[in-house]
């Protein structure tokens, strides 16, 4: 009897080095058209979300690829999947539980934006309640507005609110200041600075709940090595530097 025992552990124990090691599946990271943040060009995906994960999972040694979808698809996606992340999106109390939070990887101030003068200046944000609002689905600021009982207007990404804005279909755009100044570039719109600068966010990749703690300790060590060697300060000068140089 001891004997059968015997073999039956060296052969499960020669079994096991036959097999092949279970791989984990890369990760699935979808993010959305927002320039200068993300863009889908001719030549390949580029933006400033696009080089961060190029750089955060070549620390962390893990691999992914990149899809673009609306923002409100890709968070339904990532709480719904497992290998599955969004960004970048904003961190607030009703989204905390649903996923899990790599981040912050970027610090985002909106205002807001209109197309022609208003009668009377917005001195707090109170001021804007009787006007129409212009956000995207997905957008936490549109959300926070929303829960605020603001009136808002929401569409499928954020250039089209600059058209809206020109057709006169909404009074005002709540719009992140670096993506108004790329978009106005892009469209060749001059919309001037923002009437009111309303709100300051963190913005983070939040992944599926179930993501294991290995790939979760990677990621946050890679992000907190990215900010400690300058990395992350040098790439959101890049952008801001040549965004200024641009308009």
């Amino acid at each position: 009897m001891l004997g059968n025992n015997r073999f039956l552990l060296i052969l499960t124990l020669f079994t096991g080095l036959l097999l092949p090691e279970v791989v984990a599946k890369p990760l699935t990271v979808i993010t959305y058209q927002e320039a200068p943040f993300a863009e889908q060009a001719a030549n390949g995906n580029q933006g400033l979300v696009i080089e961060l994960l190029a750089e955060l999972f070549a620390r962390a040694e893990i691999e992914y690829h990149v899809v673009f979808f609306p923002l409100k698809r890709g968070m339904a996606l990532a709480e719904q999947h497992t290998d599955y992340c969004v960004l970048p999106i904003e961190r607030n109390q009703q989204r905390e539980s649903r996923y899990r939070w790599i981040g912050p990887v970027m610090i985002s101030r909106y205002g807001l934006y209109s197309h022609q003068p208003l009668k009377d200046p917005l001195i707090t944000l109170e001021d804007a309640r009787k006007y129409s609002i212009g956000s995207f689905l997905g957008s936490g600021i549109g959300e926070y507005l929303i829960s605020l009982g603001f009136k808002v207007e929401l569409t499928s990404n954020a250039a089209l609110n600059v058209k809206k804005l020109q057709r006169n279909r909404i009074d005002l755009w709540a719009s992140e200041l670096i993506s108004a100044n790329w978009l106005m570039k892009q469209q060749r719109q001059d919309l001037g600075e923002p009437l009111l600068v309303f709100y300051t966010s963190l913005r983070a990749m939040a992944c599926h709940n179930s993501m294991p703690d290995k790939q979760y300790h990677a990621l946050t060590g890679a992000l907190q090595s990215m900010y400690q060697d300058g990395f992350m300060k040098q790439l959101h000068d890049k952008y801001s530097t040549f965004l200024e140089r641009s308009l």
